[in-house]
């Protein structure tokens, strides 16, 4: 009840970032509920980082670092037992959107970080290393979209993802074959530098087919996982 309370004057326009919002005792007449049960909520929305209680002020809503929500927010929708095909699915519909944005409103610094990161991609052996730049490199595209919203989502999705990126960098430094690394690492530089460029078209098609290789590709490595299993089985 107090957090339906706080999402409807949210949607309602009535608490904006910043403003203040009722007081425990105001909410729990207001709802007839406990002070404590207010409390409660207060002190969990403020570990969350929503919220801020400033002595001889009141509390808060706030408005900076939205990263602990956005991690919260991950963890109650894995709770759902969300399919690999559905994660993949809105990976796609988000990411193709996000490059597109990206090749839009980048700036020099992003630039910056895009071109440093796929470079050290280029460098580097280790799938472990390579599973992290590759995340490092989705997340400053998320960033450069200027959009705070598809920048919080695209974090969402790619915790779902992290495992799979993983599973999909060890395929291709330990199965050894130079043509899917090769051809994983180009399409990540070919959207850099249509992002770079400014090339929000390019950006787009290139983003989406990279996600269907990269999709087909651990199609094949899971196919390959499950046959070894059932051969040691036997």
């Amino acid at each position: 009840m107090i957090i339906d309370k706080l999402v409807e004057m949210i949607q309602e326009g009535k608490l904006r970032p910043e403003e203040k919002i009722f007081s425990e005792n105001q909410l729990s007449k207001n709802l007839s509920v406990s002070r404590a049960h207010v409390r409660d909520v207060y002190s969990a929305l403020s570990i969350l980082g929503i919220v801020e209680s400033r002595q001889g002020e009141g509390t808060f809503f706030k408005s900076s670092d939205s990263e602990m929500a956005y991690k919260m927010l991950f963890i109650m929708m894995h709770m759902g037992a969300t399919s690999i095909e559905d994660i993949m699915e809105v990976r796609q519909i988000i990411e193709i959107g996000v490059a597109e944005k990206a090749a839009v409103n980048r700036s020099s610094r992003d630039v910056s970080d895009l071109l440093n990161c796929v470079r050290r991609m280029e460098k580097c052996v280790d799938e472990s290393e390579l599973s992290k730049l590759d995340s490092e490199l989705h997340k400053i595209i998320a960033k450069a979209s200027g959009n705070t919203l598809l920048t919080g989502l695209s974090q969402i999705i790619s915790g779902y993802t992290i495992k799979a990126i993983k599973e999909h960098w060890n395929y291709i430094v330990h199965d050894k074959d130079p043509a899917v690394k090769r051809r994983t690492f180009e399409q990540h530089e070919e959207l850099v530098n249509a992002i770079v460029n400014k090339k929000p078209y390019i950006a787009k098609v290139i983003a989406q087919e990279h996600l269907s290789f990269v999709e087909g590709s651990l199609a094949r490595y899971w196919q390959k996982s499950q046959s070894k299993n059932k051969s040691g089985l036997k």
